[in-house]
């Protein structure tokens, strides 16, 4: 008996499926690696995994599908780490931050949706740079960052910020914190306080990105799938502290964090 049309249309419906998981293949391969990491170095510094998660999945996947890719993994993970710290943060601060971040977070991601994706790259490795040689070098230049005094629009600027650069890179923690180590919180009220305006910066993005057509179901579903890689980095971020000095750990993520920026300013 010879095959008939039905046999090539199937065989080729088959072929067509195995070349997409072929293509897609190594792309997850480098989402679960990258989630591992970035749960590795958010446990180490509680800021810093959207910065080092959003250019390296760059480079594998579109910028903007790596900035909504990441986008599920942030919000699971504040969340756990604000029922962690419950009731721990600073209600003032709190406010203070709140304001300038949302309209932070509603320009960036309108820009974002509005950008070519060879620019929303050039913006990923600008940001990732920028904050990679502001951790490597910025204490050099500022003198000890809890020594700062900023005044109220100083304050309106930072939070402005870093709505920004979390629609942008997912990045918003380390502006953040350049404020909210100079008013002398105790660490818990520092991580809770910083939380709670992460949380609220991740929430804004998820209803911007969907109503913006940035987050697809597709992809939210596979940034959750993601996020168990992403906690049992945290776990083994703990681990790996008691081995590694924190200033050697924190220089060679700032490192990897500057290569990685670099190589999607550089590539076509």
């Amino acid at each position: 008996m010879f095959p008939g049309p039905n046999y090539d249309r199937i065989n080729g419906r088959r072929y067509e499926v195995l070349t997409q998981f072929t293509e897609v293949r190594p792309v997850l391969w480098a989402a679960a690696a990258a989630a591992l990491v970035a749960g590795i170095i958010k446990t180490a510094f509680g800021v810093g995994a959207g910065a080092f998660l959003t250019p390296l999945l760059s480079l594998f996947v579109g910028s903007k599908e790596a900035v909504a890719l990441i986008a599920p993994m942030m919000l699971i993970t504040d969340l756990i780490t604000l029922y962690v710290f419950w009731r721990r943060w600073d209600t003032q601060q709190v406010r203070i931050l709140i304001p300038g971040c949302l309209v932070g977070t509603i320009i960036g991601s309108y820009y974002l949706s509005s950008i070519s994706p060879a620019t929303a790259k050039i913006t990923i490795g600008c940001l990732a740079v920028m904050f990679a040689l502001f951790q490597l070098l910025g204490s050099r230049f500022l003198g000890p960052l809890d020594q700062l005094r900023f005044a109220r629009w100083q304050v309106w600027s930072v939070s402005f910020f870093a709505g920004v650069a979390s629609s942008l890179a997912h990045s918003g923690g380390i502006v953040v914190t350049i404020y909210l180590v100079s008013t002398g919180l105790t660490k818990e009220a520092f991580v809770a306080t910083l939380v709670s305006v992460l949380l609220f910066m991740d929430i804004a993005k998820m209803v911007l990105f969907g109503s913006l057509h940035i987050l697809t179901i597709q992809t939210a579903t596979l940034g959750l799938l993601l996020t168990p890689l992403l906690l049992l980095g945290s776990w083994l971020g703990n681990r790996l502290m008691h081995a590694l000095s924190k200033e050697r750990y924190a220089q060679c993520v700032n490192l990897l964090i500057l290569a990685s920026g670099m190589l999607l300013l550089v590539r076509r």
